[in-house]
């Protein structure tokens, strides 16, 4: 040990395991306590909203599913209006993308806190910042396809107007917000 190198009286000196484990120089000096055990262990408090999640996304999918087949019924002739299929359309993929901004809470949260998964790298998280984006990102699809399946439905031009303004204020934030980098 370099004679000028402050130590802490509480450092545990060299063992005999060997460098890489505990009690040795350049090895682990995390304390091992029963406090820092359970605090350690407390991460996998997450595997509750991530499963949480997954059952959600799940449910969302299905969901998504049946209105589908709801908007392929209408389509069929003598089924509903173009612009009501239209409406359901949108109402079908906003529950899709819903369910999406789900699965990636739900595998984000699993990926940093418990386990790294084998993704596809659009769901591969390094960071909590990383999974802000994703969500941030996937948020604002679900904001602009909401705003499509209002507008599309015919609802009255100054609400759509106010909801013009209002889904481009909220995406700006959520642009900032996913960009926004410690």
């Amino acid at each position: 040990m370099d004679p000028t190198e402050v130590t802490h009286p509480d450092d545990e000196q060299p063992g005999p395991g060997g460098p890489g484990e505990p009690g040795t120089e350049g090895g682990d000096r995390r304390s091992t306590g029963p406090l820092n055990r359970l605090i350690e262990r407390s991460r996998f408090l997450v595997v509750f909203g991530s499963l949480t999640g997954l059952v959600l996304a799940v449910a969302s999918f299905s969901w998504a599913f049946v209105k589908a087949l709801t908007v392929v019924r209408d389509l069929l002739p003598g089924g509903r209006t173009d612009e009501f299929a239209l409406v359901k359309l949108f109402e079908s993929m906003d529950v899709v993308l819903t369910g999406t901004v789900l699965l990636i809470i739900s595998v984000g949260l699993w990926d940093l806190f418990i386990a790294d998964l084998r993704l596809p790298p659009a769901l591969t998280m390094k960071s909590l910042d990383d999974l802000k984006a994703k969500v941030a990102t996937t948020l604002l699809l679900v904001l602009v396809v909401r705003f499509l399946e209002i507008f599309v439905s015919g609802t009255d031009t100054g609400k759509v107007l106010e909801l013009a303004v209002a889904v481009t204020l909220v995406g700006s934030l959520l642009m900032v917000f996913a960009n926004w980098r410690r």
